[in-house]
């Protein structure tokens, strides 16, 4: 394979079928299929629309990604102010449970003193 003229010139003779598939082994694993699908070349002028595209694309993938992310953030924060209201609450029922206690202490020694 001295110059691409050569390689992609039609063979003098016919090829068989096995000395073509000996062009397309790998020298290290044997015969491949390439899986690449990319068609993108640095050089080679693209379509800006098609760029655009793209570019759109990403954005909304980012602002979808990060709204996924920062859902359960969100659900944190409505937690922890959920559990702040909470302990206020039972701390205010607290005070209203000592208060009910001690009022009935006192009507439990006055009705004491009554009866006697």
């Amino acid at each position: 394979m001295e110059n691409k003229a050569e390689y992609f010139a039609e063979p003098s003779e016919p090829q068989t079928l096995q000395d073509h598939n000996a062009l397309l082994d790998s020298p290290i694993r044997g015969p491949t299929l390439s899986t690449s699908t990319s068609s993108f070349e640095a050089l080679d002028p693209h379509d800006p629309n098609l760029s655009k595209l793209a570019t759109k694309m990403f954005r909304k993938t980012e602002d979808y990604i990060s709204n996924e992310l920062n859902a359960p953030l969100e659900d944190y924060k409505l937690l922890e102010e959920m559990n702040k209201a909470t302990v206020a609450k039972y701390s205010d029922m607290q005070q209203i449970a000592e208060n009910l206690s001690v009022s009935t202490n006192e009507l439990s020694i006055k009705f004491q003193q009554l009866v006697l």
